[in-house]
Parts: structure tokens; C-alpha cells; sequence
């Protein structure tokens, strides 16, 4: 009897034990999830927010527009969260940018955007016009909210590229034209002439002055020697006229006065533009009293190199085209000389000398010269001074000099001493790493990054931005192999220089790639290639879900309920069977 009443105590002891310890584990589960999902002590909540998150998702191929024009973008942003994001709203930052603000632009959405969902934001963006050739950065702002009503904001970036500038704005003074035609001493006369530009961006505070006016040569009728135009668009030509009268004490002959332009151009900088007007064969009693009365003159009419743009370290071919602006006389043995300062521009063969034997009443000439631009130099504009010598008919001496400055870029040479890429296999990705130097005189600026032959690299343009004069760097970038084997591939580096010139400089480099893995080949997969069976078997231990549990404990009580009455039974009876 004891026997049977000892083994009855432990059945319930040890079912009792395990639903216990099944109980006790199912709190400290809870307990701890507590504090993992917001809980301080397993009981009292602690609020957690839901916090999404939008990011945009950069095209593989890079937007492109021209400076001045609109570019049509399809922004795509994605919610890399695992809450969802309501009332998204982005706007583009203008603040510093390339972009010309023109009025609110504001994508809304009131659609939700869940869990690694895309949208799709259409804008289209006005580029400045004074946008040089080259890859920018627009960035964006972005608004939405949680399932609570409560704002968050994130910011995110794309690059584009610039294919094409727009030349700045560039006022000239030019067909200067009087009425009447031949002027007299005393008389009264208009003057006309024409201020063009010949920009591809619009000028601004455009204004035209007279110079060099005084009682003994012209004045302007009214003193109105200025006059305000405002803007002038790119391309078109204005016309300017003024009312002139010539002095009673003006000399006969070649006479001239100044014309100064001034104006603003497309990034708000104010440009002057200074001109020299020639009024010839002006009829007067007066011979004596200038020096130059009756004096040809000789007027640079252009000139042009055969750069549009000038590297320091540059050799061009430069081209002038002179005139003698008398109606009557001819010049004779003339000698033109040409010079810079510090040896800006030196002369590659032969001599800075010319010689022009006779050049008759408004005849003109034209020149050239080859020329090297010193190495050193600056961004900046450098003059080349012509000089001019010659007789008249009556065999006087005559001196004159013109100035003419062109624009010189600093020179840039950017080197790539090495580039290596990592051995993998067809279609998976590896790096391409390479370091490089400026070895230039000026900063060299957007900086990017392609690929050419065997290899694609992930993104298509990799934008790593700007380098000093003389500072080196390396860079990664990751490409994926075409083809198996030995593989060669062209890294391609493109920068602008410091005049917004593009310039590309190239690397070759060579690589292996295996074949593709495939796990069918000769493969038993049935064991794991990466984590090998040890000697000895590993038991995973069982986990039990609370219902196994609870289904287990039901069990347990029901046959110790089912043993106990059993057993209870057998001893009422035999109870009873003592007792009779």
C-alpha cells in the first residue's frame, strides 16, 4: 500500500514539475519580449515609435540636359523600413544648386507606401543657364508620416550631367554709321551704331556712355551722353543712337571718341566693355591745331585663334586683321612687332616681326603667328601687345599700339599610376581599386569614375568629386565580369578642368574571372560546402511551442487523473473485502 500510494505522489510531483517549469519558461519568454518590444520591466510598456524611412533610388543611367534647359525627371524613393510611410512629400533644395528656382515645386502623394514599396515622383527642373559641362549633385527633401500622424524627414541625392554650356553673355560695339555721312565743323549730326550680344545667356543692366567729349571735338545735344537699356537678350542687336554736334574748333580729318558698355552677366558679375569710334574726314577750317590732324591711323578690325579654348602649355596659330582708316593716304614700310608680359606668349619659330611694304587708304591686312602659352600660367586674361610703325605719304613717322587680351585656362593633367582588380566569377561582383595624382597646376573638379571592355560596373558613372593641385587619392568601384577568363577592361576617368572644360584620361587593366559556380556539377548536395559535417553528430535541440506544451500538461494530468482513480478504486475495494 505504501508502495503504491509513494509511486502515486511521484507521478504527480513530476507531471506537476514539468508544467511548472513549462509555465516558468513561457514567462521569462514573455518577460523578455517585453523588453525587446518596448517593456521595461515585462509589465509596464515603454512606446516604441514606428519610424519609416524613404530613400531614393538612383537610375543605373544618368540623367542628361543642356545649361538653360528643362530636364523631365522621374525620381523613383522606396521605403526601406518595415513601417508604412503616409503623406510623402518631396521637394527639391535649390539652396547652392545648379537648379534656377522658378516657383514651388512639390511632389504629394497620399497613397501609403509600405514595406519596400517604390514610388514615383515626375518634376521637371530648370537648369541654370551659366551651368558649365559636367556631373551635379540635386538633392531632395522628404516628408512623410507614421501610422500615428507623427513627421519624420530624410534627405537623399541623384547626380546628372551637363552635355552642353551655354556660351556667357558678350556685348560689342560695332556698324557705326552717321548722319549725315561726311560731318562739318558746327553742324549737328546723328550717331548710330549697333550693341549686339552675341552671348547665349541675356545681359542684364545693360548701359552705353560716351567718352572722350569736350568743347573742341564733339558733345552730345542735351548733355545726353548715357543712356540705361536694361536687358538684352542672347543673340539679338540693339540699335543706340545720339545726337551729336561737332565742335566749330574741331580739327580736320580722323577723329575718334569712346564708347564704354556696361552690363551683368549670367552669374551677376559686371563686365565693361571699352570701344574706340572713329569719325573720319571731318571737314573743318582748323589744320593746325592737333598733331594728328590728317594722320592715317591704323585700327585692329578682329582676330582669333584656332583654340576656342587656351591651355596654358598650348600652341596656337593667332590671327590679326588691321586696317588704315585714311580715305586718302597711304602707308608705307610699316613694321608691326608683337610682345606679352613676363613671356605669357613666345614665339615658337622665327621672328615677332612683320613688314608690310604699302598698304593703301582704307585697305586692310591680315597676319599670323604661332604662339606657345607658358606653362604656369593661371586662369586668367593675358594682353599681347601689338605695335605698330609706319610712314605716310608726306613720309612722316608714325607710332601707334593696340592691346589685345585672351583668356588662358590653367593647365591640368590628371595620371592614373595603377589600377587592379580583384579575380572572381562570372557574375558576381568585385572590386576595381586604383589611385591617381593631379599633376597639374589648378584643381581638377566632378571627378567620375566608368568602365570600358570586359567588365560592367555597377553604377554606370561613380562620382568621387574634386582633387587638388598636386594632392593623389585612390578609390574602389565595383564591376561584374562579362565572360570567363582572362579579361580586359578600360578604366576612364573624367574631370573638367578649372575653365569647365571635359577632359577624359584612361587606364587599361587586365583581370580573371572563374566559371560560374553551379551546384549540380559532380556536387553531393546534400552536405553544406561551407559548413562541413563534424565527426561526431550534431543534435539540434528540440524547441516546443506553448500549445505543444499546454498539450503535453493536459496529457500529463489526465493519466495521473486516470491512475490515481484506478488506484483509489483498488483500495476502496479491498477495503471493503477486509471489512466482509
Amino acid at each position: 500500500m505504501k508502495k503504491i500510494i509513494s509511486l502515486l505522489v511521484m507521478i504527480i510531483v513530476l507531471v506537476t514539475g514539468f508544467v511548472y517549469a513549462s509555465g516558468d519558461s513561457d514567462i521569462d519568454d514573455a518577460y523578455n519580449r517585453g523588453y525587446r518590444d518596448g517593456y521595461s520591466d515585462g509589465s509596464s510598456e515603454v512606446y516604441k515609435p514606428k519610424v519609416p524611412k524613404i530613400t531614393i533610388i538612383e537610375d543605373k543611367k544618368m540623367p542628361e540636359v543642356k545649361a538653360g534647359e528643362y530636364l523631365n525627371l522621374n525620381l523613383t524613393y522606396k521605403n526601406e523600413s518595415e513601417y508604412s510611410a503616409y503623406d510623402v512629400k518631396i521637394t527639391p533644395i535649390f539652396d547652392n544648386s545648379i537648379l534656377e528656382y522658378e516657383r514651388p515645386l512639390v511632389y504629394e502623394s497620399d497613397k501609403s507606401l509600405r514595406k519596400d514599396k517604390e514610388g514615383v515622383a515626375s518634376f521637371s527642373l530648370k537648369i541654370k543657364p551659366s551651368t558649365k559641362i559636367g556631373i551635379y549633385e540635386i538633392k531632395f527633401k522628404m516628408e512623410y508620416k507614421n501610422n500615428s500622424d507623427e513627421n519624420y524627414s530624410s534627405e537623399g541625392s541623384i547626380f546628372i550631367k551637363v552635355t552642353e554650356e551655354k556660351v556667357k553673355s558678350l556685348v560689342t560695339v560695332d556698324n557705326m554709321i552717321t548722319t549725315p555721312n561726311q560731318i562739318s565743323a558746327g553742324e549737328r549730326f546723328s550717331l548710330k551704331f549697333n550693341i549686339n550680344n552675341i552671348g547665349d545667356i541675356e545681359a542684364t543692366d545693360l548701359s552705353v556712355r560716351l567718352n572722350d567729349l569736350s568743347k573742341d571735338t564733339f558733345m552730345a545735344i542735351d548733355a545726353k551722353d548715357f543712356y540705361y537699356i536694361g536687358k538684352l537678350d542672347a543673340k539679338p542687336t540693339y540699335t543706340q543712337e545720339f545726337q551729336m554736334v561737332a565742335s566749330e574748333n574741331i580739327v580736320k580729318g580722323n577723329n575718334s571718341l569712346g564708347v564704354t558698355v556696361k552690363y551683368k552677366n549670367s552669374e551677376g558679375e559686371e563686365v565693361t566693355e571699352d570701344k574706340t569710334i572713329y569719325i573720319l574726314d571731318v571737314l573743318s577750317s582748323n589744320e593746325e591745331t592737333n598733331e594728328n590732324s590728317g594722320k592715317p591711323k591704323i585700327m585692329i578690325e578682329s582676330y582669333s585663334t584656332d583654340h576656342s579654348s587656351i591651355v596654358a602649355g598650348d600652341t596656337i596659330n593667332f590671327t590679326f586683321k588691321f586696317k588704315n582708316t585714311s580715305n586718302e593716304k597711304t602707308i608705307s614700310n610699316m613694321k608691326i612687332t608683337l610682345s606679352s608680359e613676363n613671356g605669357a606668349f613666345m614665339i615658337t619659330r622665327g621672328s615677332n616681326t612683320f613688314y608690310i611694304e604699302k598698304l593703301g587708304p582704307k585697305e586692310s591686312a591680315t597676319r599670323s603667328i604661332e604662339l606657345n602659352v607658358k606653362q604656369d600660367l593661371t586662369s586668367s586674361s593675358y594682353p599681347i601687345n601689338i605695335d605698330f610703325d609706319y610712314e605716310d605719304s608726306s613720309n612722316s613717322t608714325h607710332v601707334s599700339n593696340e592691346v589685345i587680351n585672351l583668356p588662358v585656362t590653367e593647365y591640368s593633367k590628371l595620371v592614373i599610376n595603377s589600377a587592379y582588380v580583384n579575380q572572381t566569377m562570372v557574375g558576381s561582383q568585385t572590386s576595381l581599386s586604383f589611385d591617381y595624382i593631379n599633376m597639374g597646376k589648378a584643381r581638377i573638379s566632378n571627378l567620375t569614375a566608368s568602365v570600358e571592355g570586359d567588365f560592367t560596373a555597377v553604377q554606370s558613372i561613380n562620382y568621387i568629386g574634386n582633387l587638388e593641385a598636386g594632392n593623389s587619392d585612390y578609390y574602389d568601384i565595383m564591376v561584374t565580369p562579362n565572360k570567363e577568363g582572362e579579361l580586359y577592361g578600360i578604366l576612364v576617368l573624367t574631370f573638367e578642368d578649372s575653365s569647365g572644360k571635359q577632359i577624359e584620361v584612361k587606364k587599361e587593366f587586365t583581370g580573371y574571372a572563374m566559371a560560374q559556380f553551379n551546384p549540380d556539377d559532380n556536387i553531393n548536395t546534400d552536405i553544406d560546402i561551407y559548413n562541413p559535417p563534424l565527426n561526431e553528430p550534431i543534435i539540434e535541440e528540440a524547441k516546443m511551442s506553448w500549445w505543444q506544451i499546454a498539450l503535453c500538461g493536459f496529457g500529463s494530468f489526465l493519466v495521473s487523473f486516470i491512475i490515481t482513480k484506478i488506484i483509489t478504486a483498488k483500495i476502496v475495494r479491498k477495503k471493503l473485502e477486509d471489512e466482509i
